[in-house]
Order: C-alpha cells, then structure tokens, then sequence
C-alpha cells in the first residue's frame, strides 16, 4: 500500500465522471443527510482536514471478475442506487474506493448534481414531498465564529427558493457552488462578481476566492493506494477500514456477498427492486434491505437467521437464489396483507412483526380464509402492542418459524402454537398494568393498533382512513380554552389528554376532512341523523358526548374506561386464547 500525492477536489470529481473511480459492490448506498454535506463543504472552506481515503487500483483481468458501480450524481432518497457499469475492465486506470464513498459522492452531489430528501410532515406518495435541491452558499452571509455552527452559510435549495431569497432579501445572495467548476482562473472571479450585481463589497469576492481555491488548486484527496489483487486481502481491508463512522453492518456485507456470488440474477438489483415495490405498497412503507436479507433466512430455512458471514456462505446462497421467485412473491403477498389490514409504515412499529406470517404464507401458501385473515390480524396487532416482543428477534423467528412448520396444516395460521412457543419473557399476555398503559397510549405507532383492534368495522382496506381527534386539537389552545370557560387550572389536563387514545378515533378520509375543527356535537348534528347520531357514538364508544368544551374532562375519562373494558375483553390475560 503507497500513498499518493493530493490531489484537488476538481481533478477527483473529473474522475468520477470519467468513471476512473468506481464502487466495488461491497460497498453501502449513499446515507449522508443535506446537513452532512454543508458540514463537509463549510470544513473545507475553514481549512479543516476531511480525512484520507483508500483506493484499490485494479487491474483489468481482475476487473472483469467482479461488479462494480457508478457514483452517484443525482441522489434520490427513494431510489439511493448506484448505476452499475457495464465493462469495468475497459477503464484505464481504475480505482475502486474502499473508504471515502460518502464523502466523494457528498462532493460530487454538491458540485454537479442534486438531491432528493423527503421533507417532514408529508406523505411519501405527495409529489411536493422530495423537491430538488441544489448546493448554494449565500455569499452575503457574515462569517460565524462559533466552532458549533456552520461558518460559511451553505444550503441545499430547490432552485425557485434560491432564487425568491436572493430577490426578496438583501442580506441573501444564493450562489450555486457548481458553477465554480466553471471558473478556471481565480483572475476571471471579478467579472463573477461584477455579472452577479455584488461589487460593491469585498466580502462576495474573498468567498468566491476561497471557495475557487479550495475546488481547483489546494491538494485535498489524499489518497493511500491498494495494489494487490487478492480479493480476500481487500475485503479484509475494507472490513478494518469501515469500522468507524457510520458503521458497516452484518447486511451491508450480506448483500455484497450475495451480488457477488449469485449467478444468475443480479442480487443488488433485484433486492432493490423488490425494496423499491414493497415501500410504495398501499399508504407506504419504509422498509430497507436489511428486511429482505432477514426474511431471505427466515423463509428458505436456514438453520441460522443471524446475520453471520457463516449464513451467507456459497451453497446457502444458492439455495436462497433458487427460491428467489418465491421469496420475493410471498414478501409482496405480506406486506399487500399487512397494508389491507390498515398498517403502513407510520404504523408498523417492527417490520419483523411480519417475518412468521410471510413464513406462513409461504411454506402453506394457502388461499387464505376469512378464519385465517382474522387470526392473523389479530396476532399481528397483540404482537404490536406488546413492548419488548420485537428487540433481539432472532431466537423468537426460530422459535415461531418451528411452531409453523410443524403444527398441522389443517390448524389454518397456528396462533396457538405460535404463542405457546415464544420464549420466556416474549409472551402476548397484557396484564392490567399494561391494558392500563395501553389505554393511556399517546397519538403514535401503538395508537393505530389498538384502534385497529378495537374498531374493526372501519374499512380500513383502501387505506383511506384517518385518525381522528374526537375534540379538535385546533380547539385546545389556551386562549380558546380560556375563551370557552375552562378553569386556567385545567388548561394543562385537556392539552395532555388531547392527543390520547380516549379522545382518537377512526373516519374514512372524506368524513374527517368533512369534520374539521368543530366540535364534536356540532359536527354530529350536521353529519348525521338522530338515530345515525347514536349508531355512531354506540360503535365508536363515543358515550353522550357533551355540548361544550367544558364537557371534555368528562367525557375523556368516560370513554377511556369503555375502551379499557374493551380492552380486557380482546386482550384476555391468557395469551393463547384468540382474541374475541
């Protein structure tokens, strides 16, 4: 191993584009966050180091027995993967990186392309919930002395915002950092400066200088330089080398074991894709590659589901790429079951949950009866609510997947023998601690399930339902609290019992948008008849529910106790009766 001489930023994003450096397949995707790489770009500016990097210079003959990948310019949080290439052994010079993948790309998005982060608080099927971001530094923005935060103010913008901001502000001038590669001598930066309308002051110039030197002229890449060609030697070294920062998990080298010895699919292409389906399932889902490693073990009965190097040896490979078909339908089949039952990746709290029925589904393949579905939602939620059933799982899928297989095929999905075989201390009895916790759950995960449980009349299949807070939350300020004459002392208890179980209900969409934040008696009137009014508050457990915010309290605590007497009767302390 030789250390190379530095060089710029410039000359190695050149070589990313000109395909020098490659990704060998054992490499991660892409995982940095846009602050990450305004945080990269910001210690470039300030003159702090970014770390050495390794590269593995391969020879042709070497290349051509291996999978390699394209960076990344354009990254898309949805779909993070690396184009793979074609003919590695055709490139001159090639250098895969074994450390440094993220923050070469990090430069590279930065410099030349784009990302795609999912903003908050919108769905992942909204087509506003992943804007197009380009690198920007605001060279108007005084410089910040705290070590804390970022000294030079880069930001990661869509392109209309960048431009509304410089327009509207006059401390705002947002400079697109890619169009330094554009500038090949510092000299030309005056005329950058004067084209940009910010001449009259010095500070636009000394930022541009320093960001023009810092790209084009500082020896930054420091590289050391691998040159043997054993495989074995290589992995070892990428192994050491990726132990810190984000770690490398038993997965990451799972799926790089797998690209690299399937022979007759394309591994990473095909758990991506697969990835890529499952996510977009129904409302959702935000499941990974970890998932369908796990479920790989689990359903082509590997003695061993750990994510152990030993599980992924050569022969249990293979087997694994001859089931590949049926793995990847019964995956789709679950998690479409998982999804017409009401669940999407806000709900699901542990995607694990799902590994014993996809077993089920996939050593029966049954078609499955109402019976069937109806246990199967039933142990799915019990499942859910339980704290602690889905931490350190590996022993509980054994054990499940044991209880499946050999219980009697005529049992339908064995509940029975399922929970008479969980370990000790991963039991689905509830005892009245936990019922009296549960009750008190807040608007989150557990919040979905148990509403699922005890309101299983909502149609919940078409994934058009809403949570819904029987008293608005919009009415629960204290100004309006106040103004609806509630004790100041009380303020407090309605804002915290607000967002529990007791005040949340099930609505089809179209009825809660209807609901708004009028108060309950109001909007009951107005949606229903007098005697629809009381088959409503009946299902719904909903009680006389009073006229006036005043009223709250009480018909909190009211309902509260009815969904606990619900509660005790479908989670019956005795774990293996099958609720109602």
């Amino acid at each position: 191993m030789a250390f190379q001489t530095p060089i710029t930023i410039k000359e190695a994003v050149d070589h990313i584009h000109n395909n020098r450096y490659l990704l060998p397949a054992i490499q991660r995707e892409f995982v940095w966050w846009p602050h990450q790489i305004e945080r990269l770009f910001d210690s470039l500016m300030r003159g702090y180091p970014i770390g050495g990097f390794l590269f593995w210079r391969v020879d042709p003959e070497t290349a051509n027995n291996y999978s390699f990948y394209q960076f990344i310019t354009n990254y898309d949080e949805r779909k993070p993967h690396n184009p793979v290439h074609g003919a590695p052994s055709t490139v001159p010079g090639l250098k895969a990186v074994l450390d440094g993948q993220q923050r070469l790309t990090a430069l590279n998005v930065g410099l030349h392309g784009s990302g795609r982060w999912k903003l908050p608080r919108l769905w992942r099927n909204n087509p506003h919930a992943f804007p197009e971001r380009r690198l920007y530094l605001n060279l108007l923005a005084p410089r910040m002395e705290n070590e804390e935060e970022l000294s030079y103010k880069f930001s990661l913008l869509p392109k209309e915002e960048a431009e509304d901001r410089s327009t509207r502000n006059d401390h705002e001038h947002w400079y697109r950092v890619g169009k330094i590669l554009n500038v090949k001598h510092s000299e030309d930066l005056i005329d950058v400066v004067h084209d940009l309308g910010l001449a009259e002051t010095r500070e636009p110039q000394k930022m541009l200088s320093r960001l023009h030197r810092v790209i084009h002229s500082d020896g930054i890449v420091s590289a050391y330089e691998e040159v043997n060609q054993n495989p074995e030697r290589v992995l070892n070294i990428f192994v050491r080398t990726n132990s810190g920062g984000t770690p490398l998990s038993y997965s990451d080298m799972l799926l790089s074991m797998a690209v690299a010895q399937w022979d007759k699919v394309d591994a990473r292409k095909e758990i991506h894709a697969l990835v890529d389906e499952i996510k977009n399932i129904g409302r959702g889902f935000s499941f990974n590659h970890d998932f369908v490693l796990k479920a790989c073990l689990m359903l082509g009965d590997s003695n061993n589901i750990r994510f152990k190097v030993e599980n992924f040896q050569k022969s249990k490979i293979g087997a694994l790429q001859d089931q590949w078909d049926s793995i990847r339908s019964t995956i789709t089949q679950t998690v479409e079951l998982a999804s017409s039952f009401g669940y999407s990746g806000q709900s699901l709290t542990s995607a694990n949950a799902l590994l014993p029925i996809a077993y089920f589904l996939h050593h029966r393949q049954p078609s499955l009866s109402t019976k069937d579905r109806k246990a199967i939602r039933d142990w799915l939620i019990r499942s859910l609510l339980k704290r602690g059933i889905w931490s350190g799982v590996d022993n509980l899928l054994m054990a499940i997947r044991r209880a499946i297989r050999e219980s009697p095929c005529h049992d339908g999905f064995p509940i029975h023998a399922i929970e008479k075989a969980m370990p000790s201390g991963k039991s689905l009895t509830f005892d009245d601690e936990e019922l009296q916790d549960l009750a008190d759950t807040a608007y989150d995960g557990r919040a979905y399930s148990l509403l699922f449980l005890l309101y299983d009349f909502v149609d919940v299949a078409a994934n058009r339902f809403h949570i819904d807070h029987v008293f608005p939350r919009a009415l629960m300020t204290p100004a309006r609290l106040k103004k609806a004459g509630v004790n100041e002392e009380e303020i407090p208890e309605y804002r915290e019992r607000v967002n529990r179980l007791a005040n949340l209900q099930l609505l089809e969409g179209s009825t809660n948008s209807a609901k708004g934040a009028k108060l309950p008696s109001d909007w009951l009137r107005a949606q229903y008849s007098k005697e629809e009014r009381l088959h409503h508050c009946h299902l719904h457990d909903l009680g006389d529910v009073p006229t006036a915010m005043k009223g709250f309290l009480g018909f909190y605590e009211g309902r509260r106790h009815r969904i606990l007497e619900k509660l005790r009767h479908k989670l019956a302390s005795d774990g293996t009766e099958n609720p109602n």
